[in-house]
């Protein structure tokens, strides 16, 4: 994969949260769906924003490492700063396009238990942004779940695997047959 079509694949899923958290009422991001939940839309929103900012991050330093996330609570309580987040984000992959290569060699930390062990391994722009692309897909999955919860209906899609789809469609397909 190219690292064009990696980052148009990842624009094109922030672009569907946006349109998607621009049309909820006000407040909606910020209320847990159930009594005694502590799950809300705009926590996953804020999820979703923090990993880019941490690859987007470590582009510059050649290192990534997810687990320390800045954890900005505007952008989980206000739509129009995680709008704004996620437009930047859109913004710098744009750019990335323009101005690298997918060859960039990066080093990724990553925390694999509770006493602090780290993990470092080599890694590339293309293969963090397909990670990237999945890691956004099961958080819109849990998006469009917290939404049904809600009683705000998602788009159709919106956090279905590119191979869920693809699945989805040859099974229509084999039983027009």
């Amino acid at each position: 994969m190219s690292l064009s079509n990696a980052c148009r694949c990842n624009e094109q899923l922030l672009s569907e949260l946006i349109q998607v958290i621009e049309r909820l009422p006000a407040n909606t991001c910020q209320k847990p769906v159930a009594p005694g939940s502590t799950q809300t839309i705009g926590a996953h929103v804020r999820h979703i924003i923090e990993f880019y900012q941490c690859f987007l991050s470590g582009l510059d330093s050649r290192y990534i490492n997810y687990d320390n996330r800045d954890r900005d609570p505007k952008c989980e309580r206000n739509v129009a700063s995680a709008v704004g987040a996620l437009l930047s984000i859109k913004e710098r992959l744009v750019r990335l396009t323009e101005n690298a290569s997918g060859e960039i060699h990066l080093t990724l930390n990553a925390c694999i238990d509770t006493n602090g062990t780290v993990v470092k391994t080599e890694t590339s722009v293309v293969r963090e942004l397909l990670f990237l692309q999945c890691h956004t897909t099961h958080h819109l999955a849990i998006i469009n779940l917290l939404l049904q919860q809600s009683g705000h209906p998602p788009p159709k899609n919106f956090g279905v695997a590119t191979s869920t789809l693809i699945y989805q469609k040859q099974q229509e397909t084999s039983s027009e047959n």
